[in-house]
């Protein structure tokens, strides 16, 4: 079976978020499990900055855009088994020093989503199917619908779309029109807008989101944005896949960027190792306080309304400290600054995103808090797990698919949450880790079981070929 996955963004050549980490994981697990897996991405500025001299050029072509026809180069190289395939245009992307926030995204991802189907007859790649991933591909179900499934080459060819955030839909005016090289249909549109991820939801064969209670839960108006009434027509057609990660990438026996390597047998030693080296990074006073991590972005979906409501209480009261990293909301950036020099020895806070401060909070943390309002999958309580760092969270999306909530009574679960999104509710799930945390033994036995926990890619893999089989009618 032959997949191409398309994308705007993966490891390691390009990442903003966790649809980077699905696409530069999910493919090499489906090709140790005997499929052809590729995937096709956008060559950023920043991949040709980090690259160029590994890529190998393929042939080019024109796109029609608008009065254009613009270049459309393809280069690939292989990593880890994988051929990665990246479309070449300077303009759309390699002068560009971030993939997303310009003003004509419509037009760049327009002409990215036509390269890609002009791509598989140059390089002579005809996929089963075409695994579609955000709205920065949400048009390609459309065009190969509309110009291509009656092609000999092209027939047969089948289409999913993965839903990693329905909040991000990639909405443009209908100005865009004349730049998409299509013809207009009511499918395009939502709201009197050009609308992309819908248009791949109302197209696409199959349609995908990354847990199982999320599949649900968009089902729904407050975490539809809008989208809820067209995917109750297509529910039939609605599957949840959760998300693993990569434990090649994400594995504390073998973290360079860590302090000190343990597993669940040497994890006492490592975790004080590590906690040591987090505060002494972020100017916190050493000592061996439950410290809670925080590595997102900072906003009000992540639940920092709710954080903001009860830190400094907890600061006060409990004997805790915090490790925060991220960056957002110019208003909770300012409020962790100002908390660090309100309380300097509990507090350490990092704006901005550094992948190696970040596995020193996974590390050296006890605790990791993720209080979302919405959380489709999350990648940062299935690696807090893998680092002994018990997670806090919201029952809600991909956390209640995969944090297995602790009972006190038999001893039984994987960390501490809250269903109601209300920072008293959310206190009390922290209160309760902390109580637990006193209770030495109960705590060596929970971090164990967390540690042992197995979100590898290979279950996830073999559920994406089991849904491949059954497009396929196999």
């Amino acid at each position: 079976m032959k997949i191409l996955f398309v994308g705007s963004e993966a490891t390691p050549f390009s990442k903003t978020g966790g649809l980077a980490d699905v696409l530069g994981a999910l493919p090499k697990a489906l090709i140790n499990q005997g499929i052809d897996a590729r995937v096709v991405l956008p060559k950023h500025g920043i991949t040709k900055n980090k690259f160029e001299d590994q890529l190998e050029y393929l042939t080019h072509y024109r796109i029609p855009v608008h009065n254009k026809n613009e270049y459309a180069g393809v280069q690939k190289i292989v990593h880890e088994g994988v051929t990665f395939y990246f479309i070449d245009n300077e303009y759309y992307f390699g002068y560009r020093d971030t993939l997303y926030g310009h003003y004509d995204d419509g037009e760049r991802y327009g002409f990215y989503n036509n390269a890609v189907l002009k791509m598989l007859e140059a390089v002579d790649f005809f996929p089963d199917i075409i695994h579609c991933n955000d709205w920065q591909s949400g048009l390609l179900p459309y065009i190969y619908k509309q110009k291509y499934e009656h092609m000999p080459k092209y027939k047969g060819i089948k289409t999913i779309l993965t839903i990693h955030n329905i909040a991000y839909q990639g909405v443009f005016s209908k100005s865009l029109m004349p730049y998409l090289n299509i013809d207009y249909s009511d499918k395009l549109e939502f709201d009197n807008m050009i609308n992309f991820l819908k248009t791949g939801i109302a197209t696409a064969d199959f349609i995908t989101t990354v847990s199982e209670n999320y599949a649900n839960e968009i089902l729904y108006e407050y975490f539809g944005f809008g989208m809820q009434s067209i995917l109750n027509e297509r529910k039939e057609e609605l599957f949840g896949i959760v998300n693993g990660i990569d434990y090649d990438e994400f594995n504390p026996k073998k973290d360079k960027k860590i302090a000190y390597n343990f597993s669940p047998y040497n994890y006492i030693k490592g975790k004080k190792t590590n906690k040591s080296a987090l505060q002494k990074t972020l100017g916190m006073k050493e000592s061996d306080l439950p410290v809670i991590g925080i590595v997102s972005r900072l906003t009000e979906a992540k639940g920092f309304d709710l954080i903001m409501n009860e830190i400094e209480g907890l600061l006060s009261k409990k004997d805790v400290q915090f490790a925060i990293l991220g960056s957002g909301d110019s208003d909770i950036e300012n409020f962790f600054t100002n908390l660090k020099a309100q309380y300097p020895d509990n507090v350490g806070v990092y704006i901005g995103y550094s992948d190696e401060m970040a596995r020193k909070i996974y590390a050296g943390s006890d605790m990791f808090l993720m209080p979302s309002r919405f959380e489709p999958c999350g990648l940062a309580q299935l690696i807090s797990l893998k680092y002994g760092t018990i997670p806090v969270v919201r029952k809600t999306g991909g956390l209640r698919d995969t944090i297995a909530i602790y009972n006190k009574y038999t001893g039984e679960g994987t960390g501490f949450g809250f269903e109601n999104y209300d920072s008293k509710d959310m206190l009390f799930a922290i209160n309760n880790a902390l109580e637990v945390y006193g209770d030495k033994s109960s705590w060596k036995t929970l971090v164990k079981r967390a540690m042992n926990q197995d979100f590898s890619w290979d279950a996830s893999a073999k559920k994406y070929i089991d849904l491949y089989n059954k497009l396929k009618g196999e």
